[in-house]
């Protein structure tokens, strides 16, 4: 029988690979200890902060060798931002694809929070990897950290219709926006393993819907949760 290449577990968490001579392809182990380092690196960001956090660390967490993380990256910030992309484009790619079919832009927008809940709470490490961790690392990491976030807003917001008053957002309310959701995802994970995420969607739903169809209106919508 051919050995199963699959670098998962049946809960679908990453393995640790045998040791010795295992007969899997190069490509799969290039491919399963670059996602175990990328797992590590959320894990122990997510742990200790991005400053605090060393290469060691992020190797134990990832089940792999100092050695082998410098087979693939040079530094940390180096793992760092590899991950940080490999996140951003899975969550974005999910929240573009959730409202379609949605018939009006509130629906997208129940069907896009529904989406962004449930993906952080499959692994709620990703809130304080994406949210809390970039703030407190400062520089490019904190400016990376901005963008993630106004990329989110903007895809939740996608196709809304002119705000209520007739004017656009401004950039001040836009920020207002981010913090805003920011805020309420980092208090989901704040206690517990992030069960009180999915709890959070009626809120979140009235947060993005309020600017553009009044807070009456967004209130409604939000209650159809």
């Amino acid at each position: 029988m051919a050995r199963r290449e699959s670098g998962t577990d049946d809960d679908g968490k990453l393995r640790r690979l045998p040791p010795g001579r295992h007969g899997l392809s190069r490509e799969f182990v290039t491919r399963n200890q670059r996602e175990r380092l990328i797992a590590g690196t959320i894990a122990a960001v997510s742990a200790h902060g991005f400053r605090e956090t060393s290469v060691s660390q992020i190797a134990a967490a990832a089940g792999v060798s100092r050695r082998t993380f410098y087979g693939y990256f040079s530094t940390k910030e180096e793992c760092f931002e590899a991950s940080f992309d490999l996140f951003e484009g899975h969550l974005l790619g999910a929240l573009a694809e959730a409202g379609d079919g949605a018939r009006g832009f509130a629906a997208a927008v129940r069907a896009r929070v529904a989406t962004l809940l449930e993906f952080l709470a499959a692994n709620p490490d990703l809130v304080r990897f994406g949210l809390v961790a970039p703030p407190g690392a400062g520089g490019e990491f904190a400016a990376r950290g901005r963008r993630f976030l106004a990329a989110v807003v903007g895809e939740l917001t996608e196709g809304h219709p002119a705000p209520r008053r007739g004017e656009a957002a401004t950039a001040l309310e836009t920020e207002a926006m981010q913090g805003a959701i920011s805020s309420v995802l980092i208090a989901a994970v704040a206690v517990g393993d992030g069960e009180e995420l999915p709890a959070a969607a009626p809120q979140l739903v009235e947060m993005v819907l309020a600017p553009f169809l009044g807070r009456r209106r967004a209130g409604e919508e939000s209650r159809k949760v």
